[in-house]
């Protein structure tokens, strides 16, 4: 088997010949340890947007800007104490809506500072904008970037976050939305609605995609999406879309990177195939890996690993990952991912570690 073979058998729940080790490829700078970490059977794992996002997109990325008819959508740079700030603005007809973000030095990672919706009125503007989104296929892109690829990785078929939690963490923020659903839903409501119908159009275009394999990055934990809300809003999605995947042959992965315990038996009944980039106990997780694989009979945990760790020595790693191993336990697909932040540098003493453990 090569790499992507490997990988593909354990996203179908198949044991391949050799347990895999994958890295987001942001993650995996270019130079002489990426050279050796691939020799010894690191996989890459990249995306590619099926479609443009529904406006406002989280990234600036190509393929993620639609088209908002009847709207002007400008970027303004400023400096404050040395740090960069990016202001994102949407003027429309029923008004003007603003973001503020600024980036990590360390990892680069783009951090909310204000969040377009900072006001009741601001879901009437977000709305316009949603409803007037022009989502166009990405398929050619997908399709060249799956061929640069070749055997050395996968391409995720990446699509939007469902809409609770495209609300919740690009465009109000967890304080502003759940006191607003709270005290005055009716304009969150109808939002949510209008974000469901645009998602629905958009997967009408990744329903014909060639991607095997489909990525929808909610980054769920409980500590924002309560059971309450996870039910009535994001189970609904992922039933409704699920099913229409799964006809196509094709497998869904979510990332669920925080804690999951309060709402694992609602995660069970939910078609997803893999729950992507699992948050072991020592990165914050409230659930083992034992616990998670009992919960979740039938799906593929697909677990980041611990950045903490990224801080140990090797015989620390090690002893994590035979700890690991004995929990998943012979005859259980499973594949080890760096989908996470590790600290800076420190790539470069991890990865070999964890390929040269697994790959034995």
């Amino acid at each position: 088997m090569n790499i992507r073979e490997r990988m593909m058998a354990v996203y179908r729940n198949e044991v391949p010949d050799q347990i895999p080790v994958s890295v987001y490829s942001r993650y995996l700078p270019r130079g002489s340890t990426e050279r050796l970490v691939r020799v010894m059977g690191l996989g890459i794992l990249d995306y590619c947007p099926l479609t443009t996002m529904i406006a406002p997109p989280w990234h600036l990325l190509p393929g993620f800007v639609s088209e908002v008819k009847g709207a002007e959508f400008r970027i303004c740079f400023s400096w404050e104490r040395g740090r960069r700030l990016e202001l994102r603005t949407y003027e429309t007809p029923l008004g003007t809506v603003t973001q503020r973000t600024s980036q990590d030095p360390s990892y680069g990672s783009d951090w909310t500072e204000k969040f377009y919706i900072s006001s009741l009125e601001d879901y009437r503007v977000i709305q316009y904008i949603v409803e007037n989104s022009v989502i166009r296929s990405n398929e050619d892109a997908f399709l060249a970037k799956r061929d640069d690829m070749g055997e050395d990785g996968i391409i995720l078929g990446r699509v939007d976050r469902c809409p609770f939690q495209k609300l919740l963490i690009e465009l109000a923020g967890p304080e502003r939305l759940l006191i607003d659903l709270y005290t005055n839903p009716d304009p969150v409501l109808s939002l949510l609605e209008a974000l469901e119908k645009k998602t629905d159009a958009a997967f009408e275009m990744i329903y014909k995609s060639a991607a095997e394999v489909i990525w929808e990055p909610d980054n769920v934990s409980c500590d924002m999406t309560s059971p309450r809300y996870f039910e009535k809003y994001c189970l609904p999605h992922y039933i409704a879309h699920g099913k229409q995947l799964h006809e196509r042959g094709k497998l869904y992965l979510v990332h669920m990177d925080g804690r999951l315990r309060a709402i694992r038996d609602l995660i069970a009944r939910s078609p997803i195939d893999g729950i992507e980039s699992f948050s072991f106990p020592e990165v914050g997780g409230d659930l083992s890996f034992t616990e998670a694989s009992s919960a979740w009979p039938g799906k593929i945990i697909l677990p980041n690993f611990p950045s903490p760790l990224a801080a140990q020595d090797e015989m620390a790693i090690n002893s994590f990952l035979d700890k690991i191993l004995d929990e998943v336990g012979p005859g259980r697909p499973f594949m080890l991912q760096v989908s996470e932040d590790i600290p800076p540098g420190a790539w470069r003493r991890v990865l070999p570690i964890l390929c040269a453990r697994l790959r034995r």
